[in-house]
Parts: C-alpha cells; sequence; structure tokens
C-alpha cells in the first residue's frame, strides 16, 4: 500500500511520465451494472482511467473498482487496485472524481464492482484478457457467495483525483465547494482566468491562512489553454475548510471545504463567517501541503506567494516586448535575462551572468524548479585558494552547461533526434541543463563579489560533442557529473576551515548532480546508485581532465590560468581494453590496459625508471593502489570496487587522497567496475530479522 507522503509527491508526476495510450473506461453509465468496455487491451506505459457514474432509481447506487484473481471472482486480490466508492447524483454525467491505473506489464487484470450484488449481476471487467477467459470470469462470478469490498476504505494501487474548478467562466467561486472524500484522494484544483488561489484556514478563523496548512499561492491565467493545478492529498476525515486570498473574494463567498458536517459548523457557517472579515491574507511562499504543476512544469518558480509565469506558457506568439509587458501584467515580478553566445558555437541560452535574482531568466528558473540565493551572506574576505577552488568548479559548470543543452537540443521538438525519448525524459535533461545554469550563476555572483583577479571560462575555447551519436552525449554528461561530483566533495572538505559560509551552496548542489548523474545511468542500463556514496576526486585532478578532455585553449592574457591549479594538465590517459568476468559488458571487470604518454620533462622527473602504481578511488573514503606492468601496461581491479571510480597512474603507493596530485603522471580517468551483486549474506539477513 502507498504511504499518504509517497503518494502526494509522486501521484501529481504521473500524468507527465505517461508515455502510452489513455484508455477511458464508464463505470454504471446510464444504469447500467456493466464497465465500457468490459474488455480492452494496454499495452505498458498505458493508463487506464475510470469514470463514475449512479444507479440514479436506487437511492443514487454508487459503484467501485477492485481487482481480483481470476479464481476468485468479486473477492478482492491481495495487493490488488482499488478505487474506493465514488458517490455520484448522475447516471448520465461522470462523478468529478476518478481513478486511473498505471498498466507496468501486460499479465491479465481481473476486475469487478463490489457495491451489493453488482459482481455476481455481471459488472465484471478485464484489461488484457481472452474473451473465452472473460466469459469464464463472468461465468464464475454470478455464483459468488459474496461480493467483498477491501478492509480499508482508501485507495490503492492507483490514484483517485476529485477535480474543483477555481474561477471557471469567470466565476469568483469554487466548483463544487462542499466537497465529500474519502483519505487517500488527490483534491485537484484547476485554475481558470485571472487570478486565484486556494488556502487553507480554521473554521473561526477564515479568510487567514492556518499553521501548517497548504496554500496554492496567487496563480494567475490569461487564457484557458494554460494548464495549472495544484494537487493537495486528503489524509483524514477531519473537516478542511479553505478560500481564495485575492483581494476581497473570500468575503464574497469564494470559500469551500472538505467533510464538512451537515450541522453545525456547516460550509453555510464558514462562509457566514468569512462575509465579516474585511481582508484576506496569504502565507509568505508557495507551493505549501501540495504540488503545483504549471504546463507540465512540477513545482515552478514563486517570487512569495505570486507565481512567475514565463512568456511562453502566457503566448508563445508574443513578441519579447509584448511578453514582457503580459508577464508584468499576471506578476510583476516577472523579467528575463539577455542570453549570450559562447566560443564553443554553441548558443549559450542557460550560462547567464545575471548579478540580480530578480533579472535571471525566468524560462531557466521554471525548467530549474527553482532559482540562485535571493541573497548571500558575503563575509569580508575570501580566501585565494576558495577562489581557485570556485574559478575551477565555474568551469566546469559551464561546459557541463552547454553539453546537457547541446544535447536537450537535438532530441527537443525539431530537433533532429526527435522522438528518441520519450517527453518525460526530454524534459528532465532540459531541467538538468537549467538547472546547471543556477549552479553557474551562483559561483559567478560570488566570484563578482570579490576584488580578485578572476579567470574568465567565457574566454575559453570548448571541445563539445560535434558527432551524430547520441551517445556522446550521454557519456559526456554523465561524465562531467561524475567530475564535478568529484570535485565538489572536496572542495566542500578544503574550504570549510576558512570559507565555511559558502558550505551550504556547494553541497546542495552535490545533490542535485547526483540525482543527474543517476538518471544518465538508467539510460546506459546501469545501476543508478551503484555505491552508498559519491566519489571524492582531488580538485586539481578534476580539473586536469576537464582541461584536457573539454577544453581546447584558454588565452593566457586576462587570467587565462587558475592560480593554484597545476602547471599544466597531466599526461592524458585510456583505458584500452577491460578483462571480464564473463561475456556480459556489464560483468565485473578483472583487469585493465592502460595507454598513455609521459611528456619528457615528466619522464625525466618523477616518471623516469620509477615504478608506477595505478590508484583506484571509489566512494569517499575508498582508495586503493594496484601494481602496474610496466611492460603491457595491465593492473588489477581491487576486488572491492562498485560502479564508477576514478583512476590515475601514480609513482608511490603510500601517499593518502589528500595527496595524490603530488605522485599523479597520468589521468585521471573514470571506469565502470561492476554492478553490485545485490546478494546478502543469510546470516546477516537473519540478524537484521
Amino acid at each position: 500500500m502507498w504511504s499518504s507522503s509517497w503518494l502526494l509527491l509522486t501521484l501529481p508526476l504521473l500524468a507527465p511520465l505517461a508515455q502510452g495510450a489513455h484508455h477511458v473506461v464508464k463505470v454504471g453509465e446510464n444504469e447500467k451494472l456493466e464497465f465500457v468496455p468490459e474488455t480492452l487491451k494496454a499495452a505498458v506505459g498505458d493508463t487506464v482511467e475510470y469514470q463514475f457514474f449512479s444507479k440514479v432509481s436506487i437511492s443514487f447506487t454508487n459503484h467501485s473498482v477492485v481487482q481480483s484473481s481470476f479464481d476468485k471472482p468479486c473477492q478482492p486480490l491481495e495487493d490488488g487496485f482499488f478505487s474506493g466508492f465514488v458517490p455520484t447524483s448522475s447516471s448520465k454525467k461522470a462523478s468529478r472524481t476518478t481513478f486511473t491505473i498505471n498498466i507496468k506489464d501486460t499479465k491479465p487484470r481481473w476486475v469487478y464492482c463490489s457495491q451489493g450484488t453488482h459482481c455476481q449481476s455481471g459488472m465484471v471487467h478485464g484489461i488484457n484478457v481472452e474473451s473465452k477467459k472473460m466469459d469464464e470470469y463472468k461465468e464464475s462470478a454470478a455464483k459468488a457467495k459474496a461480493n467483498t469490498s477491501p478492509k480499508s476504505q482508501r485507495p490503492a494501487w492507483g490514484f483517485r483525483r476529485m477535480h474543483v474548478d477555481v474561477g471557471k467562466t469567470g466565476k469568483n467561486e469554487f466548483t463544487p465547494n462542499d466537497i465529500r472524500e474519502i483519505p487517500g484522494t488527490i483534491i485537484q484544483f484547476k485554475f481558470h482566468q485571472t487570478n486565484h488561489s486556494a488556502v487553507e484556514s480554521s473554521f473561526d478563523k477564515p479568510c487567514v491562512p492556518i499553521e501548517g496548512g497548504f496554500s496554492s499561492g496567487f496563480i494567475p491565467v490569461k487564457n484557458e489553454s494554460f494548464d495549472a493545478v495544484f494537487n493537495i492529498l486528503v489524509q483524514h476525515t477531519r473537516p478542511i475548510w479553505f478560500y481564495d486570498a485575492k483581494d476581497t473574494n473570500c468575503k464574497s463567498g469564494m470559500v469551500g471545504s472538505i467533510n464538512a458536517p451537515s450541522k453545525g459548523n456547516t460550509l453555510e457557517a464558514y462562509a457566514a463567517k468569512a462575509s465579516k472579515v474585511e481582508k484576506s491574507t496569504i502565507p509568505d511562499w508557495a507551493p505549501i501541503g501540495g504540488v503545483a504543476v504549471i504546463d507540465g512544469l512540477i513545482n515552478p518558480v514563486f517570487d512569495g506567494p505570486n507565481l512567475i509565469i514565463p512568456v511562453t506558457l502566457i503566448d508563445p506568439a508574443l513578441e519579447s516586448t509584448e511578453a514582457d509587458e503580459a508577464t508584468n501584467n499576471a506578476t510583476s515580478t516577472a523579467t528575463t535575462a539577455p542570453t549570450e553566445s559562447s566560443s564553443s558555437g554553441h548558443s549559450n541560452k542557460y550560462i547567464s551572468g545575471s548579478k540580480d535574482n530578480t533579472n535571471s531568466s525566468i524560462h531557466i528558473n521554471t525548467a530549474a524548479g527553482g532559482s540562485k540565493p535571493g541573497h548571500y551572506t558575503y563575509p569580508a574576505e575570501i580566501s585565494d585558494d576558495t577562489i581557485a577552488f570556485l574559478q575551477v568548479l565555474k568551469l566546469m559548470d559551464r561546459i557541463l552547461g552547454e553539453t546537457l543543452y547541446a544535447w536537450y537540443n537535438k532530441i527537443a521538438k525539431d530537433g533532429e533526434w526527435e522522438g528518441i525519448y520519450p517527453d518525460s525524459l526530454v524534459a528532465m535533461i532540459q531541467s538538468m541543463s537549467a538547472q546547471i545554469s543556477v549552479h553557474y550563476q551562483t559561483l559567478d555572483d560570488t566570484l563578482s563579489h570579490f576584488d580578485h583577479p578572476s579567470f574568465d571560462d567565457t574566454a575559453c575555447k570548448l571541445k563539445l560533442p560535434q558527432g551524430n551519436e547520441i551517445d556522446e552525449y550521454v557519456i559526456a554528461s554523465l561524465v562531467l557529473l561524475k567530475l564535478e561530483i568529484g570535485a565538489l566533495a572536496d572542495v566542500s572538505v578544503l574550504i570549510a576551515q576558512k570559507d565555511s559560509w559558502f558550505l551550504p551552496a556547494l553541497v546542495t548542489e552535490v545533490g542535485a548532480k547526483s540525482r543527474m548523474s543517476a538518471v544518465i545511468n538508467m539510460i546506459q542500463n546501469k545501476n543508478a546508485a551503484a555505491a552508498p556514496r559519491e566519489v571524492l576526486l582531488p580538485v586539481e585532478l578534476a580539473w586536469s581532465y576537464a582541461m584536457t578532455h573539454f577544453v581546447e585553449s584558454c588565452p593566457e592574457k586576462d587570467g587565462g590560468k587558475i592560480a593554484n591549479m597545476p602547471d599544466k594538465p597531466f599526461a592524458p590517459l585510456e583505458v584500452v581494453h577491460k578483462e571480464l568476468s564473463g561475456d556480459n559488458s556489464d560483468d565485473r571487470a578483472l583487469k585493465v590496459t592502460l595507454n598513455y604518454t609521459l611528456p619528457a620533462d615528466v619522464e625525466a622527473g618523477k616518471g623516469n625508471g620509477k615504478e608506477h602504481w595505478v590508484a583506484w578511488v571509489g566512494p569517499w573514503g575508498t582508495y586503493e593502489y594496484t601494481k602496474l606492468d610496466e611492460k603491457t601496461k595491465e593492473a588489477k581491479v581491487p576486488e572491492n570496487m562498485f560502479g564508477y571510480v576514478w583512476i590515475a597512474v601514480v609513482n608511490d603507493n603510500t601517499v593518502g587522497l589528500s595527496e595524490l596530485e603530488d605522485v599523479t603522471v597520468a589521468g585521471p580517468q573514470i571506469v565502470w567496475t561492476s554492478n553490485p551483486q545485490g546478494e546478502i549474506d543469510v546470516g546477516f539477513e537473519k540478524e537484521i530479522v
């Protein structure tokens, strides 16, 4: 069974993620005890939505959707789906409450209505079932001794959603406003033209937000093509009171309730109290206690309680000047930032140099799901080391941001690879690109604030994927994410003593980038999280890899070099062969064969006539050395390494991770070692139990 918190966070995602067909099944329409269609074929990824009607002639008898087994019709299947009973007063107009399931496999599903003797009367349904089997199921149901509902009356393994219109046809009202729903139901507020909100209050203090209650914030809608909803979860049977905080709408009767009693503290009594309140208030930020979905974007950007609407969501046909005016009419905080072009030749739309949060691109912030900090608590000074570290991270953010955006342009609508990914994944990659832009802007703000010589990453000419293979973009993005995660972890440790004020910005970026790398891992059919911690990589090695593989040149003049980094990158390191434990490309790596050429000055110094080892850097706190065969350039893979790890060729196997830069002669390079086996020792398992 779903927990309520998981349900609240996950269910609003189902609609944008669904890529298959959407099937609609009528339940009890025209007073008939039947599902229409009685059977249907659904593929993996499809959704099935059940719409409910009433048998008016028998005291508005309602219906339910319950999954059973073939052998036991009219009896709920353990861990099967259940809609709960859906009351409605019409046999011809569907209830505002629907129940939707996702099809995750093509196995047969047997369904019945658990009201009265409806199941025995033939009110049954099948998904991906043969007609002969359906006849047998119906015959067996007719002989069932009982028609049973699940013990819990909450919906399960699907989502039950009740649709509420906000301000439809220009009326200042919630439709319906007197709602009756069971726990586990999603209440979806659908916003219509002008500007409205849905805010929870107490019965005693209408038009005033209750502590811990929900608030959609103000959501301005210019036209009906704009899809704006706010979802909340009913978690109990106690009354819930809500209102619109816009102007005097609450006082004028734009209020509503969920499960209000029919006597005493009724909806009418609540509205009467509200009519005496002169001024409505709203929480200082939004959304709270629910999930806003604006044209498919989940929890978009709000400025305080006001939704910031991207111009393209208001009217894509508007020119820039008209669009700015339209946006400002919707919410006074909406402005857009200019775009730049990069020396790599890619559009640099997601790399903004804006110094003020209110001037950040609304498009970027919306796609990213948030913006850079609204203000910074800058100290009087910052150390030179931290300046250098932030410059390295900013350079890597620029490379990563442009790579992701180039990838997105190729897979988006009208791109040369349009349709290769589902829409949800395309939107996810767009969001990644936008999030990296926010990270870049955060670093840019900080470096610009302090009066230090600054390395100008925009003057560098980059080497980004240019080919016609999508794997180039997948691999480059993944490597860059792993590279920067490692560098962020190292920099966070290094600045903890002198510049700890910037730690929150860095460590929270690690989380975002880790999620991105997990998604790309899955695109490659690899384990999303193959280790308990991220891999820490010394920032000097991360800088070396970025400069070797992704930077063609940086002009020496005007700060063309980052201080405190090595004089030049280490020798490039290539893995030319992996010996595996089996025939599958994902089997454990046992041995690697490397290729590298040491420059003359390195050969004459720390590389000449010395033994070499391969340093294996795994999840933070894990590193190991294995001997490198000087003739064959082969080295064994440590047995306790999983997932992606970083390697480097070194001339000393006695130093710690913090000194790895001092002994590195080639590298680093990234290597996939193995998926975890996923097996738990029996003794350990018993101990847990």
